[in-house]
């Protein structure tokens, strides 16, 4: 059945599911998404994940020819980033999470993590772990790696845990290293929505050091949601026994594909070019949030991340559910520190979704400035609707996913667009660009 004729046919029979589809398209198209978990999926896996291939799936009694899928998934993930083993039958980075723990550590083992990473996915009496948190220092905005080596002689860890999920920071993963192995620990590296940046070389690599390194295949990969888990050889066998014994024997064909293919396209000219846009779209976010008079945490990003500090007494999350309302969507946070009793009220925000939405660093900006004003202001209505108004119209023309960044030029025309649309996008869309410049020009002076 054809795109469009399916679409009508579920308007007729499903008018309630066709309404709230309507109305996630209209969301979508005209609210920002800040999430650092938030992206667009490449078109080439919505349509394998979409596909007939999900009419079947894979278990491991499966005579092998007929695991060439996932043979295929795993092999571009290892070549990708240069890993011993890509495991790569876990649904979501919280199962992946399990499976280490299974394979790595026995109840009530030290683990010594960044902010407490991983114990949020530690769920059932057999994962409980004695949890010892190293976090950045509250004067320097920095890790201490010389302070984190003496915790890791004092609790003498099973495992060291770091993911970057809210340090905008490239790290010392060769220190990291030399650490975990001086107290006997294994090394876990979470490159979360790192993985994009990593896997274009954009970002360092922790694969080298790291025992095991596990990432989402959404977000910065423009991938199905699901994850991978890299280990070296020597823990390989370990590790496929932990899959199978925490219950995953079976994965989605449809699955498996559109993971082989987002492997396939990070591997292109085209996606290296949308990460580079993502760090540059990302430090003119900042440049926009301090010219307005925010200060972000951390000093100069390095990533897709920007840290938003907010003013003391704001509620990170009421001041997320305010920006919200006006058309943004961010995460509010407080960011731990190696003092327990001082935190940073923050928004944690990622330039990974409007990049792929063709957004570059002037509207960036732009975007930046808004925030800032309406983080001054405390959420005013004034602000409210200058926000909505000025971001519906940086959107206004605005793809999902904007082909610029699919491989070997290959154009696809979205079907979320206006059909009495009298003008084209590329046009409307240098319009946009035209005016957030205009705004930024008038802020700037």
């Amino acid at each position: 059945m054809q795109n469009q004729t399916l679409t009508e046919s579920l308007a007729a029979f499903d008018p309630e599911i066709y309404a709230l589809l309507q109305e996630e398209i209209q969301k979508q198209r005209f609210t920002l998404s800040l999430l650092p978990t938030s992206n667009a999926v490449s078109p080439f896996s919505a349509y394998l994940k979409g596909s007939i291939l999900g009419n079947g799936h894979l278990d491991h009694h499966a005579v092998q020819s007929h695991l060439k899928l996932e043979d295929i998934a795993a092999q571009r993930a290892e070549k990708l980033f240069g890993a011993d083993h890509a495991l790569v039958r876990v649904g979501d980075i919280a199962s992946a999470s399990r499976v280490v723990f299974q394979a790595l550590a026995t109840r009530g083992d030290t683990i010594l993590s960044f902010n407490r990473r991983k114990s949020e996915h530690c769920i059932g009496e057999h994962l409980w772990y004695d949890f010892v948190s190293f976090s950045i220092e509250p004067e320097t905005e920095r890790i201490d790696l010389d302070r984190v080596a003496e915790l890791a002689r004092a609790r003498k860890p099973r495992l060291l845990i770091y993911s970057p999920v809210n340090y905008p920071l490239h790290i010392d993963y060769k220190k990291l290293r030399e650490i975990a192995k001086s107290v006997g620990a294994y090394l876990w590296v979470d490159i979360g929505q790192n993985a994009g940046a990593v896997a274009a070389g954009c970002a360092p690599s922790p694969v080298p050091y790291a025992d095991v390194v596990t990432m989402p295949t959404g977000d910065s990969l423009h991938g199905p949601q699901s994850a991978v888990i890299f280990t070296r050889a020597e823990l390989a066998d370990n590790m496929d026994r932990a899959i199978l014994d925490t219950g995953h024997s079976v994965v989605k064909k449809n699955v498996l594909a559109a993971l082989a293919t987002t492997f396939y396209e990070a591997d292109s000219e085209s996606f290296k070019a949308y990460c580079q846009q993502v760090l540059s779209n990302a430090k003119a976010l900042e440049a926009g949030l301090q010219a307005a008079g925010v200060k972000t945490l951390c000093g100069s990003t390095q990533t897709h991340l920007v840290l938003a500090c907010l003013p003391a007494g704001k509620d990170p999350e009421m001041m997320a559910k305010d920006l919200r309302e006006s058309g943004f969507l961010v995460k509010g946070d407080n960011m731990l520190t190696s003092d327990e009793g001082r935190t940073f009220p923050i928004l944690r925000l990622s330039a990974l979704d409007p990049t792929t939405r063709a957004l570059k660093e002037t509207a960036l900006k732009t975007v930046g400035h808004l925030l800032g004003e309406f983080i001054l202001s405390g959420g005013s209505e004034a602000a409210k609707q200058k926000a909505q108004t000025q971001i519906r119209a940086i959107l206004m023309d605005k793809p999902l996913f904007s082909d610029e960044w699919l491989p070997q030029h290959i154009r696809l025309t979205p079907g979320y667009g206006k059909k009495d649309l009298n003008i084209s996008r590329e046009v409307e869309a240098e319009k946009q660009e035209a005016q957030a410049e205009r705004m930024w020009s008038f802020w700037d002076n």
